[in-house]
């Protein structure tokens, strides 16, 4: 009798993949299907031009190019080299390769004006264009998977079908995932770094600490904002290891598992270094370096476009770019009379997503189900206690660093608490679904 009931729910569970699919490809053309008509970015020409690094690497293999070195041939590619990410501009390089474009625009001067930039090469061509939106918008399709599989480990399907819904509708993701940029890249990867170290805890192979391992390197080497979400889930991991330490469990299974964090960490550190030429050598020095840049470019920031005057003023700036979040196509007013023919034809269009709280009440009720989800979330034991754990601290992570760290009101530095908030609020969501439908059903037989 055992057997066929197991073979019974295998065919079950089999029959319900399909629809899944069918949910997660039809969400996933629709990100695609945005792509061409997203407002323009200066910061697209700029990517786009960091990938010529492709061409010094694997086609004419002067590594000399992308070293770090004290008199760099071009100062601005070095800088920009170690403020960015690198997986992206090598996959941007390769498509351009395979498409037989050789050069690459030069980078946007945000110190002249939009006709100089667009007449002097510094704006990129249609084709290029299109290869890098498209590389950066396959990540972001890619991740409408992961988060369904991450809702699932939240509650199931109804949460996952909601949680990737939120995702492949909201309009930031939407417009920062399409353009040639590193933000589509970079959620695809937060996303899968949690899920897979639910896996590790979950199983504690030596295969699924390998793939943790690879994916938080790819995670840090696609943009450096990932270091919120991989230090959480490593936190999450140490956490673990030291209660089941406490716990008093055999000593074999901690010393394994301490091997496996031991791999998951060099792998990590392993993946990203290779991947950045520039930090060579002196790894140490070029993560002071680069931390040092970063705050003078957020103080210069903070300095020309005015940055939050005390802590309220940045919670309040937090609140409104998380629950609110009506898409900011510029941060530089100007650009308005630049690309706003471009933006009123993106509005028009079916595939700019759907603000789901873009009014105070709804920004409101999101944030309510979003709490309601991390209420659920430390309190509903039939979520497993390694998703919980895991999910709880990454929450809190990103969403105090988005909060704290972030100084001035640009939408695209509160990305990384988009993803998160779509599953918390979907959890909530489900919760609120069930506790109407019980209450209803305790009416039904037991009516007043």
């Amino acid at each position: 009798m055992k057997p066929f009931i197991s073979l019974q729910l295998h065919q079950r569970a089999r029959l319900f993949i399909i629809p899944d699919l069918i949910w997660v490809s039809l969400l996933a053309a629709y990100i695609i299907a945005g792509v061409r008509l997203v407002p323009f970015h200066g910061d697209e020409s700029t990517q786009i031009y960091m990938s010529r690094d492709y061409d010094y690497q694997f086609r004419q293999n002067d590594w000399s190019l992308v070293r770090y070195s004290p008199t760099p041939i071009s100062p601005t590619e070095q800088q920009l080299r170690l403020l960015n990410g690198t997986l992206y501009k090598y996959l941007v390089g390769f498509g351009r390769h395979i498409a037989g474009i050789e050069t690459t625009n030069e980078q946007w001067d945000w110190g002249a004006d939009w006709n100089y930039n667009q007449s002097f090469g510094h704006a990129p061509s249609e084709d290029l264009l299109r290869i890098g939106r498209t590389t950066s918008a396959l990540f972001l399709a890619a991740g409408v998977g992961v988060m369904f599989l991450l809702g699932r480990q939240l509650g199931g399907r109804p949460v996952a079908y909601f949680a990737s819904l939120y995702y492949a509708l909201h309009p930031v993701l939407l417009l920062n995932g399409r353009r040639a940029m590193q933000e589509g890249m970079m959620t695809f990867f937060a996303l899968l770094v949690v899920l897979l170290t639910i896996w590790f805890l979950k199983r504690r192979s030596w295969r699924s600490a390998v793939l943790l391992g690879v994916a938080a390197g790819l995670a840090l080497a696609s943009k450096h904002t990932n270091i919120f979400t991989v230090a959480a889930v490593f936190g999450a991991i140490g956490l673990h290891l030291l209660y089941r330490f406490f716990q008093r469990q055999p000593h074999t299974a901690i010393l394994k598992m301490a091997l496996q964090v031991a791999l998951i960490g060099l792998l990590t550190s392993g993946v990203f270094y290779a991947l950045n030429p520039a930090w060579w050598g002196e790894p140490l020095e070029r993560a002071q370096f680069v931390l040092n840049e970063r705050r003078t470019l957020l103080n210069f920031q903070e300095g020309l476009f005015g940055g939050y005057s005390d802590f309220a003023e940045q919670i309040g700036g937090f609140a409104r770019q998380t629950f609110l979040a009506q898409p900011q196509y510029f941060e530089v007013d100007n650009w308005a009379g630049f690309i706003g023919d471009q933006i009123a034809q993106y509005e028009a269009s079916p595939w700019r997503g759907i603000t789901l709280a873009g009014s105070t009440l709804g920004g409101v009720l999101l944030a309510l189900l979003t709490l309601i989800g991390l209420w659920r979330l430390w309190q509903d034991r039939a979520i497993a206690g390694e998703t919980r754990w895991i999910v709880g601290l990454w929450a809190v992570v990103v969403l105090a660093a988005t909060a704290l760290l972030t100084p001035l009101e640009w939408q695209r530095y509160y990305l990384p608490a988009y993803p998160m908030i779509g599953l918390l609020a979907a959890s909530g969501v489900v919760w609120g679904i069930q506790t109407v439908t019980a209450q209803l059903q305790a009416l039904r037989y037991h009516p007043i």
